[in-house]
């Protein structure tokens, strides 16, 4: 699903605040709450033609995106027995979030809110159709991690034993190697399918880039 904010914006090319973020994404706070929208799926949400933004806004929409599916992985449980009454709270959704369309301006807002919440978010940067082909790593990502999903990326579709077995010479456990990928899909990294008794992981993003404005 691919959301283009501009067109939510009338006379000016500025979105500021979290009551307009929720209007521009009335669409997605509707999906969630009504489960229109198929757990799994990808929300872009496309910035291209905005010039400015600011905390308020960033929260309302690319962060409200990562804080359902982050939820939906750390606190199922709890959260799967607590109702919300307003449709622009965030609940547990297993959604994933690329933005796209960034000038350096708005770049630089989400470097600033992502770094002081130690958060990675996928900035797209050649999508088709549905599929995130590159993109450049904005925030935070531990460096343990940030190698964890290179190995993911570079081997495609794979699980803890066979990262063990791939990579021997890191000498890392799979319980070790578990947790990483496990730490990865909480952070809306990579996907997670069943294979048999065990998971397999693909990236969200079939090429990550970082840095290039760091």
């Amino acid at each position: 699903m691919r959301l283009k904010l501009k067109e939510k914006l009338s006379e000016t090319s500025v979105a500021l605040g979290a009551t307009i973020g929720g209007l521009h994404m009335q669409s997605v706070y509707q999906g969630v709450a009504h489960k229109t929208i198929a757990p799994g799926s990808c929300i872009v949400l496309d910035y291209d033609g905005i010039t400015g933004i600011n905390a308020s806004y960033i929260k309302a929409t690319a962060l409200w995106v990562f804080t359902c599916g982050h939820l939906s992985v750390s606190s199922p449980l709890f959260f799967q027995t607590q109702v919300s009454r307003y449709e622009d709270n965030p609940c547990p959704y297993d959604l994933f979030i690329c933005v796209t369309g960034l000038n350096l301006d708005l770049e630089a807002e989400f470097q600033e809110i992502l770094k002081t919440r130690r958060l990675p978010l996928l900035n797209g940067l050649r999508i088709h159709n549905d599929s995130i082909e590159e993109a450049e790593m904005l925030g935070h990502l531990d460096p343990t991690l940030s190698l964890t999903l290179k190995a993911v990326t570079q081997l495609g579709n794979v699980t803890a034993p066979e990262l063990h077995q791939a990579f021997p010479q890191d000498k890392v456990t799979v319980t070790a190697w578990n947790n990483r990928l496990n730490d990865l899909h909480a952070l809306r990294l990579v996907r997670r399918i069943r294979a048999g008794r065990a998971w397999k992981y693909e990236p969200v993003a079939k090429k990550v880039l970082w840095g290039l404005h760091s």
